[in-house]
């Protein structure tokens, strides 16, 4: 199995900056290399912040944020995704050599389990360690990502709307009307109609 590198995930499919103060957050769980099987583990999630226009309707949550925050919440997901990109590739090129390792030269095979023995501990030793380096800005964007559904539920509840009676209207229009947000603005603080992706 290859490991699918994350920076360039991140760096191809990513926004640049926040539009009109909002990007979307796409919680992607890529895939780990520690077992065996491709289907057996997952890496702990990191966040894809992606331009609101960008989106498609099922995929990921409007959240507001400044520069600054998105600059933060970027420069922590890369410092995540970098780290497992290294531990990952250190991990292929050793899982290489001991699949090629020649068992009948004395020493070559014991030799090669050790490495791959190794490599493995350091491999689940980095990933947590990135993991919780970069935690608190999971955690950031989650509580980001439930404060501004709670905004949209609020200003909705003040129209007599619920959100599917919204979600409804908003279908029924098309994808070129009524994509305003339930105060009657435009992008600025609404939700483009692209924000309910997981409710």
């Amino acid at each position: 199995m290859r490991h699918w590198r994350l920076v360039v995930m991140l760096e191809a499919q990513g926004a640049t900056e926040p539009v009109d103060g909002e990007v979307v957050a796409d919680e992607v769980l890529p895939w780990a290399l520690l077992q065996d099987s491709q289907y057996s583990a997952r890496l702990p999630s990191l966040f894809l912040l992606r331009r609101p226009q960008a989106m498609g309707l099922s995929s990921g949550k409007r959240v507001r944020c400044t520069s600054e925050e998105f600059r933060r919440w970027q420069e922590a997901a890369l410092g995540y995704a970098a780290a497992v990109d290294r531990v990952s590739d250190e991990m292929e090129a050793v899982r290489e050599r001991a699949a090629h390792a020649r068992w009948w030269i004395p020493g070559d095979r014991r030799r090669a389990d050790e490495t791959w023995r190794e490599v493995r501990r350091r491999y689940a030793e980095v990933v947590r360690e990135a993991s919780e380096a970069y935690a608190p800005v999971r955690d950031e964007i989650r509580r980001a990502i439930d404060a501004e559904e709670e905004r949209i539920r609020e200003l909705l509840r003040e129209q007599g709307l619920t959100l599917e009676q919204w979600q409804r209207r908003l279908f029924s229009q098309g994808p070129s009307q009524g994509r305003g947000n339930p105060s009657g603005g435009t992008a600025t603080g609404g939700t483009g109609g692209f924000g309910f992706g997981g409710f």
